[in-house]
């Protein structure tokens, strides 16, 4: 059974959110979902629907925060016929209309059809740069502007991490080994860096 969603309350009192447009091949439901307090819907089909389908009560009441399933019985149909269903809250306050198309028995399709290209990946651009050209060596050379070379990242670097290597393993001992360990870096950053700038 093909079946229309409505919700209803969601963004704000009487917002109505349906999708534009519908394709069932015989009866189908529409499932009112309310996000929010009770209201009541209003449920129409415009002059081309209602001669092949039947809404047997139009105005319907949904609970706060509940669902109401409403029934549309269709005739039959020797061609497709397509019209609109209006949705209308709070008595006319908010209102907007989904495109309903009724076709024969095995002619709707209840599938989206996907472009098999859609499985193949994108050609790449052999114009495009890679991450190497995209790469304008501003980090680089604002670290040569102040007088650092590759030794001297290397030595900051190996810090870092003995830094959070004994802060790691500090956590686990207590904090004095941490503050000693620390120090004791620092102490021996400071001392290869004065050595080196010799």
């Amino acid at each position: 059974m093909a079946r229309l969603l409505v919700d209803l309350n969601r963004e704000r009192i009487y917002d109505i959110a349906s999708q534009p447009s519908f394709e069932t091949n015989g009866p189908f439901d529409v499932l009112l979902q309310n996000h929010g307090e009770a209201v009541h819907v209003h449920l129409a089909v415009d002059e081309s629907l209602s001669a092949v389908t039947t809404l047997d009560a139009t105005n319907q009441y949904v609970e706060a925060d509940g669902q109401l399933l409403v029934r549309i019985e269709t005739t039959s149909l020797g061609a497709p016929v397509t019209g609109r269903l209006k949705i209308v809250t709070g008595y006319g306050a908010e209102s907007t209309y989904t495109t309903v198309a009724v076709s024969p028995p095995g002619t709707a399709t209840d599938h989206v059809e996907v472009d098999e290209r859609l499985a193949q990946p994108p050609p790449s651009d052999p114009t495009a740069p890679s991450f190497g050209d995209r790469f304008d060596g501003t980090a680089l050379e604002w670290i040569q502007s102040i007088g650092l070379d590759r030794t001297s990242l290397a030595l900051i670097g190996f810090s870092a991490v003995a830094v959070g290597l004994v802060l790691t393993v500090g956590t686990i001992v207590n904090s004095v080994v941490v503050l000693g360990g620390s120090l004791v870096v620092l102490g021996v950053v400071a001392a290869l860096a004065v050595v080196y700038r010799q």
